[in-house]
């Protein structure tokens, strides 16, 4: 039987790959974008695409009739779009955590996460230290499989320009191991290679081994 996915975030820039890849893979017949509005975004289209608009502050609330196997979550903010360090940590721990419980509510057998590298709970940057407290909380819950990509510089069309982002990349792609910018597309490929596979219950996925993996999975299917 063909699976069902969850995805949140699926309007950012891994967000959108997790959408499309999902929808082009044939272990998967539905693939539910939790949105806060719905997205015209070329996945949204496809047959295999619902939107369902939700309000992450009371996800715990939602009561719904559906079963899922695998969810994938791809939220986050910035310290510019989001100012506020209360609502900063919010969006960055809390929401993907509720995600997770409301999974397994629903029988969710598989999570996969965006966190970064680097991340954990005893850094001293601040953003690292929130997807530490993040990746620690999904740890604590019971999913039989969970996976945590750590990527480095994400590149990708955001859909916007991030002039610091740009002149980053011009040093981080030439930088070595997981330090050297990666692609999103290979970040949303390595999660939804790691829902596939029979991989242990947990999966902590560097950046340099996710390079490549679109490309991989592409030759996969040929």
């Amino acid at each position: 039987m063909k699976k069902t996915a969850w995805v949140a975030g699926a309007s950012g820039l891994v967000g959108g790959h997790l959408m499309s890849q999902l929808c082009a893979h044939k272990a998967y017949d539905r693939v539910i974008a939790f949105v806060r509005s719905p997205s015209d975004a070329p996945w949204s289209k496809h047959s295999k695409t619902e939107q369902w608009p939700v309000d992450y502050a009371n996800l715990n609330a939602l009561q719904l009739e559906s079963k899922v196997d695998d969810l994938f979550c791809a939220l986050g903010t910035t310290r510019k779009r989001t100012p506020d360090p209360v609502v900063y940590r919010r969006i960055d721990v809390d929401y993907p955590n509720d995600f997770a419980q409301l999974g397994l509510k629903h029988n969710a057998q598989f999570y996969g996460a965006v966190s970064a590298h680097g991340a954990s709970t005893k850094s001293l940057s601040g953003y690292l230290k929130m997807k530490g407290d993040m990746e620690s909380g999904l740890q604590n819950l019971h999913y039989s499989r969970l996976a945590i990509a750590r990527p480095g510089m994400l590149k990708g069309d955001r859909g916007e320009f991030r002039m610091l982002e740009k002149f980053g990349e011009v040093f981080t792609d030439r930088l070595p191991g997981n330090y050297r910018t990666i692609h999103a597309q290979d970040v949303a490929a390595a999660l939804i290679d790691a829902a596939n596979s029979s991989s242990g219950k947990l999966a902590i996925m560097a950046s340099k081994t996710m390079q490549g993996a679109f490309s991989r999975a592409q030759m996969h299917d040929r």
